[in-house]
């Protein structure tokens, strides 16, 4: 199964592995500061965040403490606990509130509520246009005062007085019906539990609507109770001007859930009620999100920076309470995204991320560069490496490279491939050398065989020269350019006949019909010289027998002896083999045959095993027996001892198998109507092209040598499927495999080197061969090129001898001559 796996070129793995490195050097920094941003975040954000909380405590603490302390101071001044008259200016407090106010700013007003409902308040309205509206002051007015008093018949009266910044009367107003009674305010009644300064709850004043809370004292010498409002919009707008973040708020809420301050917020619920916004009520996120956490898991995140998640972002946050001694319920939040602490930090990944890109783009080129000038040596190997596989071992340009290993494996490539190329030429040389060893020891096995293995490679490659010149015709694509194409049809040549090695040397040498081993005409004779013997010995009988005639007993004699010699002379005439024996040639040898003769020695003994088991198929007989002077016995017939050598079919092969390997019968090979061949012995001897197809396909060749058993063992088929061993036609075989038949025909016909024939001369050779051409024997067009090409003539100068060199018209035998 054929590897599919890709592969990539060396220099491609460098660039890939060093885009590869950048990348994951660059992948591991920006996990790395992604990392590290997150851990430095929340730690930025702790430090801030503690910072921040603390600070903006603190101010916030140092005012409430501030007030208390001013409630306390107040609480004790002498002269307090007098109600105010009309003239609310003159009371002992209005300095204290005066220098409150203004040393204060956060302090909305001061006042004090006593016990028969009087009352007297210093508001500041300072530069706030909405609070002269609200109170219907003039536009100067810096100061109110306000005061409510009650006349010796319990009757109280409210009175505005508007002042400036110099403390001076701009303008005053009566009401004669207030209907604020500090006796029934929250302020007023705890009071008069406690037993110093406290804090009311935060609250919405209901004069001005904003949220704030309320100092209160009673005071040291009873009747009333000393207060300070404290507005929560100055703290509001000091959460807005401390900076946490781009997208950090600081806020305050309560345990109850209520929003405080919240500088991107207004704490204070629409509508008419007076009341605090609750978290889940703020349209803000954050907020809401933060209040839920804290109310459920308060321990988590007091005095602690944690990551949150809002609408799928990420959010760190810590809340810090106010200190217990202010007895306040009130929780400080900074939050902000993490994103703005890491902000530097996504900057520095983003730095990375171009750097990175930087690098790539100039690393890429030239690692490309450098690796192609590293692997070109590798990739010239790589192309020798292909050259092997293609089995060329041809010399190659010198290269080399300075990379010491590079440098050892082009070193050692080249030590490999000459020696592989050494080897090759050995093995090539040995294998040449034994196939022509092969092809000797045929030719050298019979002098009926000759030559034949040597000389028919002379001819094919010279047809085959002529085919490949010609660039029209038939043979226009026909081509042997390598050396490898030209050796695999010159070892096809040579071992075309290497199956005759299997073939019995008396049965190619058979050179009469009753030749075995040995020439049986011996045995046949013996037979004859015994019926002479027999006459002679009748004729003496009959003289001591009483007959007295005995000119006519020699005249009876004479003719016998002479009809047997007749007879012996006619069968050895026969055993000689010719081109054709008639019918009566064939009666008269039977009626021969049927003379018999008297053996009295057992014929069963001093024989081989093989001998003993063909003759046992029959009982013995008992001697003397007669037998006749010819005869076809039952151990003339040898079976086979094998199945046919084709008989699984693996090669198609299609050549009609004789039942016998051999028959010996005596009167069966005299008859021979053309010969000295039986049935038996010519499958024999051609049997020999099968043996040569089994035999070649028994060789793994290597790939250039794949087609020898194709090429040489086709040479006896013929352009019509009539030939043999596989019946195979004109379309079914190639270009040299056809070639060699017609150099086997003329090699064979040309031989002077064959006992058994005369060699023909060209011209009868050429004649035999174009009938053959017309019988479709041989192809038509190569045998057309045999003889316009003058192969023929350029053979037969160098292996014919010059008595079978005469003169050819090579037009009597060429195609078109026959068709015209």
């Amino acid at each position: 199964m054929p590897d599919q796996k890709k592969r990539l070129p060396f220099y491609v793995g460098i660039t890939t592995l060093v885009v590869i490195i950048v990348v994951a050097l660059s992948g591991l920094f920006l996990w790395i500061s992604h990392r590290e941003s997150k851990v430095a975040a929340v730690q930025m954000a702790d430090r801030l965040f503690t910072e921040i909380n603390a600070k903006t405590l603190k101010r916030y603490e140092h005012a409430l403490e501030s007030v208390a302390i001013l409630a306390g101071s107040a609480a004790r001044m002498p002269g307090m606990q007098n109600p105010p008259s009309q003239n609310g200016l003159s009371h002992p407090a209005m300095p204290v509130m005066l220098k409150a106010l203004s040393f204060h700013d956060f302090l909305f007003s001061t006042y004090c509520g006593y016990a028969d409902g009087s009352f007297i308040q210093l508001v500041a309205v300072r530069d706030k246009p909405e609070f002269r509206q609200l109170f219907g002051a003039p536009q100067a007015t810096y100061y109110v005062l306000r005061t409510i008093t009650v006349d010796a018949s319990g009757i109280r009266q409210q009175r505005w007085c508007f002042l400036d910044q110099n403390r001076q009367v701009i303008g005053e107003m009566n009401n004669l019906d207030p209907g604020y009674d500090p006796r029934k305010r929250p302020w007023y009644n705890r009071a008069q539990k406690e037993t110093g300064a406290f804090f009311t709850k935060p609250y919405v004043f209901s004069s001005t609507r904003l949220p704030g809370i309320t100092c209160a004292e009673q005071l040291l010498h009873g009747g009333g109770v000393f207060g300070a409002d404290v507005t929560l919009d100055r703290f509001t707008r000091s959460l807005e001007r401390q900076k946490i973040s781009d997208q950090g708020i600081l806020f305050l809420f309560d345990r109850d859930g209520r929003i405080i301050a919240n500088p991107e917020e207004n704490p204070i619920k629409a509508g008419n009620g007076l009341n605090f916004l609750n978290a889940q009520e703020s349209a803000d996120a954050r907020v809401r999100t933060v209040v839920a956490q804290y109310r459920q898991q308060a321990d988590r995140l007091m005095d602690r920076t944690l990551e949150i998640t809002i609408n799928d972002m990420a959010y760190l946050v810590r809340c810090t309470p106010i200190k217990a001694a202010l007895k306040f319920d009130q929780i400080i939040a900074s939050i902000a995204p993490v994103s703005d602490f890491t902000g530097h930090i996504q900057r520095m990944r983003q730095r990375i991320f171009l750097f990175s890109g930087l690098v790539l783009l100039v690393m890429l080129p030239l690692s490309f560069l450098i690796s192609r000038k590293i692997s070109s040596s590798l990739m010239r190997l790589e192309r020798e490496s292909i050259k092997i596989q293609l089995s060329d071992f041809s010399e190659s340009q010198p290269f080399d490279s300075s990379i010491k290993e590079i440098h050892s494996l082009i070193k050692a490539f080249f030590l490999m491939k000459a020696k592989i190329r050494h080897l090759l030429e050995q093995q090539r040389k040995l294998f040449d050398d034994f196939t022509k060893l092969i092809a000797g020891a045929i030719d050298a096995k019979s002098p009926y065989t000759g030559g034949h293995c040597a000389r028919v490679p002379v001819v094919a490659e010279m047809l085959a020269d002529a085919a490949c010149k010609r660039d029209d015709g038939p043979f226009a694509d026909f081509t042997m350019d390598t050396a490898d194409e030209r050796w695999e049809f010159e070892v096809a040549a040579w071992l075309h006949d290497c199956g005759k090695v299997t073939t019995p040397e008396y049965v190619v040498d058979k050179a009469t019909k009753l030749e075995t081993i040995y020439n049986r005409i011996h045995e046949i004779r013996m037979r004859f010289e015994v019926l002479l013997r027999d006459a002679q010995i009748e004729f003496y009988r009959s003289q001591l027998g009483g007959e007295t005639d005995t000119e006519q007993l020699e005249a009876r004699l004479q003719e016998t002896q002479q009809q047997i010699a007749d007879d012996f002379a006619f069968v050895a005439e026969c055993n000689i083999g010719g081109e054709f024996m008639a019918d009566e040639k064939i009666e008269r040898l039977n009626r021969i045959a049927a003379r018999t003769w008297l053996r009295y020695l057992d014929d069963r003994i001093g024989i081989s095993q093989d001998e003993a088991s063909l003759k046992n198929r029959q009982p013995s007989p008992r001697l003397p027996v007669v037998e006749h002077v010819l005869a076809d016995k039952p151990e003339h017939m040898i079976p086979r001892s094998d199945p046919p050598p084709f008989e699984d079919h693996a090669h198609d092969f299609t050549m009609p198998v004789p039942q016998l390997q051999y028959n010996l019968g005596e009167i069966y090979n005299l008859s021979i109507r053309k010969g000295t061949l039986s049935p038996e012995d010519r499958f024999k001897i051609n049997a020999h092209i099968i043996q040569t197809i089994i035999m070649l396909g028994r060789l793994e060749f290597p790939e250039y040598l794949k087609n020898v058993p194709e090429f040489a063992g086709a040479h006896h088929e013929t352009m019509i499927g009539t030939g043999y061993p596989r019946g195979l036609k004109k379309e079914e075989m190639s270009i040299p495999a056809r070639i060699m038949a017609i150099a086997d025909i003329f090699e064979a016909l040309t031989a002077a080197d064959r006992p058994y024939k005369s060699p023909k001369c060209l011209s009868e050779a050429l004649r035999i061969m174009s009938l053959m051409r017309d019988e479709k024997h041989i192809d038509a067009d190569l045998f057309d090129l045999f003889l316009s090409s003058g192969v023929f003539q350029t053979y037969a100068v160098k292996y014919l001898t010059s008595d079978q060199i005469d003169e050819v018209d090579v037009s009597l035998y060429l195609s078109t001559a026959h068709n015209q």
